[in-house]
């Protein structure tokens, strides 16, 4: 069984809990929390405040995907400003 310091040690995963809290609780279960702390626009986004997963490589698995889509809801904000701001230009 892996420990909490040697999953996130490990070359391979470090990159995928970039920017999450990840711990394991007593029972062996695998947690993570995107970090700095959602906004209530990002959450109505989907984005989930707490990955829960089974091993080390699930949980990398799914901070990434987090990471992903919340890169993608920031996108989409800054374009929205975006092309208003450029509507609004006459």
């Amino acid at each position: 069984m892996t420990t909490a310091r040697e999953a996130l040690s490990d070359p391979g995963l470090r990159g995928a809990f970039r920017r999450f809290y990840v711990w394991r609780d007593s029972d062996g279960v695998w947690h993570a929390r995107p970090l700095p702390k959602l906004t209530s626009e990002e959450i109505a986004y989907r984005i989930l405040p707490e990955l829960v997963a089974d091993s080390p490589i699930q949980l990398a698995y799914k901070c990434t995907w987090q990471r992903s889509r919340r890169k993608v809801h920031r996108y989409l904000q800054k374009y929205a400003q975006r092309s208003a701001a450029l509507e609004s230009t006459p």
